[in-house]
């Protein structure tokens, strides 16, 4: 079943917002300015629960902004101090990832199949929420929104086409666009969950279909794209099952070995060296957004957490 990711962006930010404190006000693109001011204050006021905004919001004047925004205010509360809201506007929905690249001066290979525009809105609905919680516009914040986007958008969608090491995934073309580090190593950490629960799922199915006995060997490497893939699963460790000793006959007890390197082999099958190990399909069991996580919350603080880490 396909993911909804726009969906599930929504679900994380407010997710972002429940445990960060941070008010987020999801805006309606509205191309006429005083129908885009009308609606930007009845959403402001429903969300703040003021009537502050009902006064003048004429100075958001980015309602036909493309890639969406976001934007900081400040307001009275209730005579008892201030308190800040954000106002965050979607892009467009059919967005071209190229404008991501061309806002950061970064034009991606054409050569690749560039994420779809699901993808692209999803990932900018994810930074600009992040931008939500600014308080310096610093470079270590536009860091951690790049690395939340990122790994926000990769655990959200499960997306495995990293697998054989020869494309990248979308959440990594895009962070690929922008030129941050924390980009790099947020695709690498969101990888490196979704090949450690691939790994253990396909010892599970090899376990139960095949009667194999599987070894996962594990990693801690988030640098996916330095993994060496291998061509082939050895006979022996490719669970096949093979004719016994002197008595003849088939064990009945074949073995495999899971890795990073071979993962890959195991799910969309044997590509070369004529071994028999199984074809699983990928991913092997049914995907959903945050699969590895409880709940929208834990995921929105470990997402947070682990941008904030790699923004440094």
């Amino acid at each position: 079943m396909a993911i909804d990711l726009p969906t599930a962006a929504m679900a994380l930010i407010t997710a972002l917002e429940s445990v960060t404190g941070v008010q987020i006000a999801i805006l309606e693109r509205r191309d006429d300015p005083a129908e885009f001011w009308a609606r930007t204050a009845a959403i402001l006021c429903d969300k703040t629960k003021q009537n502050w905004c009902s006064e003048d919001v004429r100075f958001m004047t980015s309602n036909t902004e493309l890639m969406g925004m976001s934007h900081i205010i400040e307001y009275n509360f209730d005579g008892k101090g201030t308190r800040r809201v954000c106002a965050l506007l979607p892009p467009i929905a059919n967005i071209d990832p190229n404008f991501i690249a061309n806002a950061y001066g970064s034009p991606y290979p054409t050569i690749y199949d560039l994420p779809s525009s699901a993808e692209t809105a999803s990932w900018l609905m994810l930074y600009h929420a992040a931008h939500c919680l600014d308080t310096a516009l610093s470079d270590q914040e536009e860091n951690r929104a790049v690395a939340f986007a990122t790994l926000g958008l990769s655990l959200m969608g499960g997306d495995y086409k990293f697998l054989p090491g020869r494309v990248r995934s979308s959440a990594r073309q895009i962070a690929a666009m922008t030129g941050k580090a924390s980009g790099y190593w947020a695709a690498g950490t969101g990888e490196r969950i979704l090949m450690d629960l691939w790994k253990t799922e396909t010892g599970d199915r090899l376990r139960r279909e095949y009667g194999c006995y599987p070894i996962v060997k594990q990693s801690s490497s988030i640098d996916i794209e330095r993994i060496a893939r291998d061509s082939r699963i050895p006979e022996g460790q490719n669970c096949a099952a093979e004719a016994g000793g002197n008595g003849g006959g088939m064990r009945t007890n074949p073995q495999g070995t899971i890795t990073d390197a071979n993962l890959w082999l195991w799910l969309y099958g044997p590509q070369s060296g004529g071994t028999s190990s199984p074809r699983l399909g990928v991913p092997p069991k049914d995907y959903y957004p945050f699969k590895t996580f409880k709940d929208f919350s834990t995921a929105a603080s470990y997402v947070l957490e682990t941008a904030n880490k790699l923004a440094q």
